[in-house]
């Protein structure tokens, strides 16, 4: 299974309509210097959507449906319907899953089926078809079909990280979010596309990766020491990397009130559990090292980012 994810995450990331996964930069937050202190090289923002390709949003949706199928042996031979109706749907992430499952479902049918079109036309992309008496209908900007692809990779991505259940939704989340505002119409054999309230507004452009955040716990609550300068999560997208308990929990600013969350809410972040031999490589070289000290009240989980 390890071999399967990592060969679909690499070949998405490498197609030229899957390049807008989240990129992640090192921060310092506690230095003599004015400003953050970042480290490591800086690659800049992704620049202006490419123009996806015809076969693209058919790879994605293959190798999605196929990942599902390895999972569920007894998918094979069932129609595609049947297989949308069989996936998981225990949380949202699945429910989100389902629903470019959906999305991407309709795409291949148009390009496939003897009588399907897909068209461009004023900056928006046409996909449709009509098959055992339903009208299957996607309009949607290219830059939908582009996140489509990309929440695909995303999801492929995540699931070889050691993000926790919360970090994963929020990304996840966004990406859709961001999907459905580029999706004029939609029909098939459940008519819309499902709705889903974004908890966050979540940063899925440039993440700033913080290994040694100070944090101190006041009652309920863990509160990190953040400078007010560093409180706007839109101008500093910070991911805080912390041990609590030997835990390490993974924490984004979006999530945090009055610098802090309440500590009922630390599990939902806490790291999820990846064998090291199924790990990212890159993953193991960042954050192999870490140790933990404790001064006074702060509390200092260390990562060192290699």
């Amino acid at each position: 299974m390890k071999r399967f994810v990592d060969t679909v995450t690499e070949y998405l990331a490498r197609t030229a309509a899957n390049g807008n996964l989240p990129e992640h930069r090192d921060l310092k937050l506690y230095s003599n210097s004015s400003g953050y202190q970042l480290l490591g090289d800086d690659q800049g923002c992704p620049g202006d959507l490419p123009q996806p390709r015809l076969l693209d949003p058919l790879a994605a949706f293959t190798l999605l449906d196929s990942y599902f199928e390895s999972r569920n042996p007894d998918l094979e031979g069932k129609t595609y319907r049947q297989r949308y109706l069989e996936l998981p749907r225990a949380d949202r992430i699945d429910k989100l899953v389902g629903q470019i499952y959906r999305l991407l479902r309709i795409y291949r049918m148009a390009l496939l089926h003897p009588d399907g079109v897909i068209e461009q036309s004023r900056g928006y992309l046409r996909a449709a078809c009509v098959t055992r008496g339903t009208a299957f209908n996607l309009i949607l900007t290219k830059a939908g079909l582009t996140l489509a692809q990309d929440f695909v990779a995303c999801y492929f991505n995540l699931l070889r990280l050691p993000y926790g259940e919360a970090y994963r939704e929020a990304l996840l989340s966004q990406y859709y979010v961001d999907l459905a505002t580029e999706v004029k119409k939609f029909h098939d054999e459940d008519a819309d596309l499902m709705r889903f309230h974004n908890r966050y507004q979540f940063n899925r452009h440039v993440r700033f990766d913080c290994g040694s955040p100070k944090y101190v716990i006041q009652g309920e609550r863990l509160v990190f020491e953040l400078a007010d300068s560093y409180c706007n999560p839109l101008r500093y997208p910070i991911d805080f990397f912390i041990l609590v308990e030997d835990q390490l929990h993974i924490i984004p600013i979006e999530a945090l009130q009055d610098k802090g969350l309440p500590l009922a809410e630390l599990p939902r972040w806490r790291e999820q559990k990846i064998d090291a031999n199924q790990a990212s490589a890159q993953w193991l070289l960042k954050f192999g090292h870490k140790t933990t000290s404790n001064g006074g009240p702060w509390h200092e989980s260390r990562f060192f980012l290699q």
